[in-house]
């Protein structure tokens, strides 16, 4: 079971190998023992701190903060200021309901920041249903959170697992055309793994791609020996393999997958965005097709361009998509808190409902009918070089594939919620 402790005040966030159970950041000014003055309200996050998927919750962590800092810096929300608790969930659900129960019944949260795992994720989400709580989803992505378990405070600013490799397979599908295809498939063996796999699929079969699945392979989340798994991919000799690992698992596997020469038997399709690409500097084989939810180097607008020059300057590291993912989802709750005019969670609950708020990425449009915002996912081929201004490979032709091209229909949607 993991513990929750206080954190000091400051910006200390570099140790992220420390593997802290819990941290709570130097938003406006703490009272003795880490509670909540008069003047300030507290938000809540439980993530993962420790594991493979750490750095994931790590810089998801950074960016929320940062966002946090600035709404306080510029005098707070409604004339409070705004004050984190962040525990880790160890990957489990159990922990992760843990760490939200307290921190809704001790730290009495206004709003609770979701974690990396969807598993996590979604027993999160029932609990802040319970209380009422605003839950606001940017790592976790399983599209059972705004269908099958939604509920009207749950609010997702990540593409979701239908969105995600629907928009990979539509970049492969404008690459291969009509031709037929043979695919490998290796992805966690959990809900979020198993439907990204099904979706990409059944979005090429929808784009027109004669697609026949010669191998899938299941490993558990946190993986850590592969070997057992790669061969069988290598065998296939499949024209294209879908990768469903991600962060220090999808570095892990594609170390290994390197030395059994896995991408000169196959094109592989996988989540290489800043953390994997910087883990593995100049390996990704160019032309590998990589697909991130917010890659810093590919977007644009003003907003973004000063977030990456301050998180840069900060940290002396650019950002991940976590971290930009985690500024959006705290500058989602502020615009709900002001719509609303209060912190109270079902007015702002209902504040955000269908409403499009400004964020530093750009407009987003959180959907009334299951609240998934409108974003895109970024798709391309891995470069062969290294740039030299980030110290990582790059996609050579990115392309950022509209949220609205990839979302389930509204009508979708709602036939997969539950009705009471």
């Amino acid at each position: 079971m993991t513990a929750r402790k206080a954190t000091q005040r400051g910006k200390n966030l570099n140790g992220l190998g420390m593997g802290l159970l819990a941290l709570l950041t130097g938003m406006g000014a703490l009272g003795a023992g880490g509670v909540a003055q008069a003047d300030e309200i507290t938000v809540g996050q439980s993530t993962s701190l420790s594991g493979s998927i750490a750095q994931l919750g790590l810089t998801g962590r950074r960016g929320l903060e940062m966002a946090l800092e600035k709404i306080n810096a510029e005098g707070g929300l409604l004339g409070q200021k705004v004050r984190l608790v962040v525990a880790d969930d160890g990957m489990t659900p159990a922990n992760g309901t843990t760490n939200a129960r307290q921190m809704i019944l001790s730290d009495h949260i206004k709003a609770l920041f979701g974690p990396v795992s969807s598993a996590v994720g979604a027993a999160e989400e029932t609990l802040a249903a319970q209380y009422h709580v605003p839950y606001f989803l940017f790592t976790a992505n399983d599209v059972r959170m705004t269908t099958q378990v939604f509920t009207p405070y749950a609010f997702q600013v990540v593409p979701n697992t239908v969105m995600e490799p629907r928009a990979a397979a539509r970049y492969l599908a404008e690459l291969v055309g009509k031709k037929p295809i043979t695919l490998a498939i290796i992805t966690p063996n959990y809900s979020f793994g198993r439907d990204s796999a099904d979706s990409f699929v059944a979005a090429l079969k929808a784009d027109g791609v004669d697609v026949k699945v010669l191998t899938q392979q299941f490993p558990k989340l946190g993986e850590t020996d592969y070997t057992p798994f790669i061969p069988p991919l290598v065998s296939a000799h499949a024209d294209y393999t879908f990768v469903g690992q991600y962060g220090g698992d999808l570095v892990t596997f594609t170390k290994q997958a390197l030395g059994f020469g896995l991408f000169k038997a196959t094109t592989v399709v996988g989540q290489y965005g800043r953390q994997v690409l910087t883990a593995l500097p100049g390996q990704v084989p160019a032309g590998t097709i990589g697909f991130d939810r917010a890659p810093f180097w590919a977007m644009e607008g003003e907003g973004i361009k000063r977030f990456n020059e301050d998180y840069h300057q900060r940290f002396n590291e650019w950002p991940s998509a976590w971290a930009i993912l985690g500024y959006t989802a705290a500058e989602t709750w502020a615009a709900g808190v002001k719509k609303a005019g209060s912190f109270d969670g079902d007015k702002v609950a209902a504040a955000l409902s269908g409403a499009t708020v400004q964020t530093m990425r750009g407009p987003i449009t959180l959907r009334a009918c299951d609240h998934q915002g409108n974003v895109a996912e970024y798709v391309g081929r891995i470069s062969a070089e290294v740039d030299p201004r980030y110290g990582q490979q790059t996609y050579t032709d990115v392309k950022a594939i509209p949220g609205e091209e990839t979302m389930l229909t509204c009508e979708e949607a709602e036939k997969l919620q539950p009705h009471h």
